[in-house]
């Protein structure tokens, strides 16, 4: 179960995280300006505080949370694979523009594995439940510059620079934050008190500030363009994924945390970054647009009854 809160403080959770959404959409929208804040916003997220909370969190860890990496890694996996099996399948007669393809293929694959779930799970949740979130999120890396990047040259005939992807991914401040604190931890080194109690701070400030992120970025990129072949994904990577991936979780002897972890994750609409990666590989940057938006809104009418889904 969830941990134990008054209907109250779940009221306030929910409509926290709504509000901070609305607010970033509304500063989108009426300000013409929410490119460019959305673009330093991130900065600091993904160079600042991301790392900052996957060190902290990664070396006040208990222990035990390591015995179940294996199956938790295994089931990240399937759960990013399904995407393109079950799209290859709508697709494999289909006589749609490859550039189409490709961004459907890729925004099925990945899916937004930490702006949305983070705060949800530190709502919800708690921080104990962060590391799977991060575990997940690293392995989605891995796959973005391995799957991801096949994929694009695919359906691209762009040079879209695979060594250039592979260094970005692999020097992705996240992903450096996390191996510096195992490291950390192989060699026995933890956290003073002190600086432990400073950067719990930062929990509560990265959970509002990527929800800020996520609303300016639907105020930036909404449109209903192409919504029918958009949906294609969506139906796959938000309705049909999670039920396939209930039964595996179930017979998988995951314990509690891990796994509402894994069923919130495959839940999630597909990532912003899917439009990065189509615009790089010169497929159809508006499909992939078009899909994020649609899906992200999909979703938050879920959000008052993940509890209850969850649990």
């Amino acid at each position: 179960m969830f941990p134990i809160q008054t209907v109250d403080a779940l009221a306030i959770q929910i409509a926290l995280f709504y509000g901070f959404i609305l607010f970033g959409y509304l500063i989108s929208r009426l300000s013409g300006k929410g490119q460019i804040v959305n673009k330093h916003l991130n900065f600091i997220l993904i160079n600042i505080l991301v790392p900052t909370l996957i060190f902290y969190v990664l070396l006040t860890s208990a222990p035990s949370s390591l015995a179940e990496i294996p199956v938790y890694l295994l089931i990240t996996v399937i759960i990013h694979l399904l995407g393109p099996a079950l799209i290859f399948l709508r697709l494999r007669k289909s006589e749609m523009k490859n550039q189409t393809k490709g961004s459907l293929y890729i925004c099925s694959t990945f899916n937004n594995a930490i702006f949305v779930p983070l705060p949800l799970v530190l709502m919800f949740l708690g921080p104990t439940a962060v590391p799977f979130v991060i575990l997940f999120s690293l392995t989605q890396m891995i796959l973005y510059v391995t799957v991801g990047s096949v994929m694009g040259a695919s359906f691209s005939e762009q040079n879209a620079g695979l060594k250039k992807i592979a260094r970005d991914a692999l020097l992705f401040p996240p992903f450096l934050a996390a191996i510096f604190a195992l490291v950390l931890l192989a060699a026995g080194i933890g956290l003073p008190s002190i600086i432990s109690t400073v950067l719990s701070y930062n929990s509560p400030l990265t959970t509002y500030l990527a929800l800020l992120s996520v609303g300016l970025g639907v105020g930036i990129r909404f449109s209903l363009a192409d919504i029918r072949v958009a949906l294609n994904v969506i139906a796959t990577r938000q309705l049909i994924i999670p039920l396939i991936t209930l039964p595996i979780l179930i017979v998988s002897g995951l314990s509690q945390i891990p796994f509402q972890v894994l069923l919130l994750e495959s839940l999630m609409p597909p990532a912003i970054l899917t439009v990065v990666y189509a615009s790089r590989f010169g497929l159809d940057v508006e499909t992939a647009s078009t899909t994020v938006t649609v899906g992200t809104l999909l979703l938050l009418p879920l959000i008052p009854i993940l509890p209850f889904i969850l649990g």
